[in-house]
């Protein structure tokens, strides 16, 4: 395999119309809501993104509202869930109409679209200019349109790096650098894409160097991570629906034919190529594993650990991939909006729910203020891999091997990689929402199996074919057929 160079021949295009928008106007939308001033208590969904959720959550909550007092005169109950268990228990949360004010929601996690259906999500196309105009000025209009469905806006957008590549995070930083040491004259881990012909030929070779060498673990995987091989390896754009339901349309394609991902010659290639690490013993059931895929890359976090799938591209689901909602049961949107507005402003509200309390959760370096030295052992707090949910990474606190420009390398990147002519686009699943829901099931019983090489080889084929069969029969075909009509439309009236 060699590595895709994806060809992006629509780039730097302004956007201003978007996937389905029915040019709502304000009579759609709710009065305009006035903050009344008076003391108000927020409730918060947040994601700890971690697998237990923190035992010190009182410390964080406490200086959270005095801090929230002070500027808002708002305190605040934070709610966490892990982010395994977010979407189950936000499930059950909104099915109930239970008075809360902020969650976090994405396109597959406390999904975004579904809750709009619910009529969940407040619009915030006037809640944002007026309550929150820093983040609203700080996202470019483009991303903007993007997640807007029948016209408004529904979620305010955490800024991140938002062109993106997956990739794949080895365990042992020693054991990588001792490989490039022995085969790459030593480069740093950092610097290994732009040396190599093929990512996935290099972690492969890699994988033997460890079994041959006896180190780590032998050379173990879990699995080829599909979300990664087919939208940053091999360029997919799903359409902002999730890689599971079939329907893509590759981002180098100017006719904007849209496929069905698991018919795909790289899909196919996916599954060839785990069943050969599972032949050569890299494929294991492990809780040790030498390499985990499905990392988000991005200059200085973890990049010494870290190897690149492909160049970072805007992606339709990674654009929308991060965003926090108010409630529709909220009581005072208006104050709700004020501290999605302090999530991206006040950097001591913001780093206290990534990071917790300085001196009780971690210890800052005493020649750079911006800079943790390191995090105390069992404090009982630490979400700092949830940064990307809290209304911006770019004031986020450095972390110990992060680089001192960390944050202005990811603005670069989001500034000088090139939009593609799918940003702004949008499937609207209600057509075929029963068959995307059908879909999606089909995909979810085949697509890790085959992620991890789990059928028996010897019926690989027939299994595969029974798996593209079962699609056509939940209505694969219907889906393809709308996502196209609306591509079509989309293009048509641009």
């Amino acid at each position: 395999m060699k590595k895709r160079k994806l060809l992006l021949t629509c780039a730097g295009l302004l956007i201003t119309s978007f996937a389905l928008s029915s040019c709502g106007d304000d009579s759609e939308l709710p009065l305009d809501y006035v903050d009344n001033g008076e003391e108000y208590k927020l409730t918060y969904y947040m994601v700890y993104n971690d697998s237990q959720i923190p035992s010190d959550m009182s410390t964080v909550e406490r200086r959270a509202s005095a801090i929230l007092k002070e500027k808002i005169n708002s305190t605040i109950e934070i709610i966490p869930y892990t982010y395994a268990e977010y979407t189950q228990k936000m499930n059950g949360i909104i099915a109930t109409a239970a008075k809360f004010d902020v969650c976090f929601t994405a396109p597959e996690v406390n999904p975004y679209g579904y809750n709009i259906k619910k009529e969940a999500f407040l619009p915030l196309d006037h809640l944002l200019p007026t309550y929150a105009p820093k983040t609203w000025e700080s996202i470019n209009s483009n991303i903007w349109n993007q997640i807007k469905v029948n016209g408004h806006i529904y979620g305010s957008i955490n800024e991140q790096i938002f062109p993106r590549t997956l990739g794949m995070r080895a365990k042992s930083p020693t054991n990588i650098q001792d490989f490039l040491n022995e085969n790459y004259d030593g480069i740093k881990p950092s610097e290994i894409y732009a040396h190599i012909e093929d990512p996935y030929d290099f972690v492969e070779e890699y994988l033997r160097w460890l079994k041959l060498n006896n180190r780590g673990n032998g050379g173990a995987i879990s699995e080829i991570h599909t979300e990664s091989y087919l939208m940053n390896y091999a360029g997919y754009d799903d359409l902002c629906s999730g890689i599971t339901v079939p329907g893509v349309i590759n981002i180098s394609d100017t006719t904007h034919t849209v496929v069905n991902q698991f018919e795909t010659q790289e899909y196919k290639d996916m599954i060839d190529l785990v069943y050969k690490w599972k032949n050569l013993g890299y494929l294991k059931v492990s809780s040790n594993y030498d390499i985990t895929p499905d990392s988000t890359w991005k200059p200085g976090y973890l990049s010494n650990q870290m190897m690149r799938l492909s160049d970072p591209h805007y992606f339709t689901t990674y654009v929308c991939g991060s965003m926090n909602a108010i409630s529709s049961t909220s009581k005072n949107p208006a104050r709700a909006m004020k501290f999605i507005e302090l999530l991206r402003t006040d950097e001591e509200l913001h780093n206290l729910l990534q990071f917790g309390k300085e001196n009780t959760h971690y210890l800052k370096d005493p020649e750079q203020p911006d800079r943790i030295a390191e995090f105390i052992s069992g404090s009982g707090y630490n979400n700092e891999n949830f940064g990307w949910g809290l209304g911006t990474e770019f004031i986020s606190y450095l972390t110990p091997g992060q680089d001192d420009d960390q944050w202005e390398q990811v603005k670069k990147i989001n500034d000088e990689t090139e939009l593609t002519d799918l940003i702004g686009f949008r499937f609207d699943d209600t057509n075929v929402y029963t068959e995307v829901s059908n879909c999606r099931n089909v995909v979810n019983t085949y697509i890790e199996a085959f992620a991890k090489g789990e059928f028996d080889e010897s019926n690989k084929s027939s299994t595969y074919q029974k798996f593209i069969e079962d699609l056509k029969n939940n209505g694969m075909e219907r889906i393809l057929k709308e996502k196209q009509e609306q591509v079509d439309a989309y293009f048509a009236n641009k």
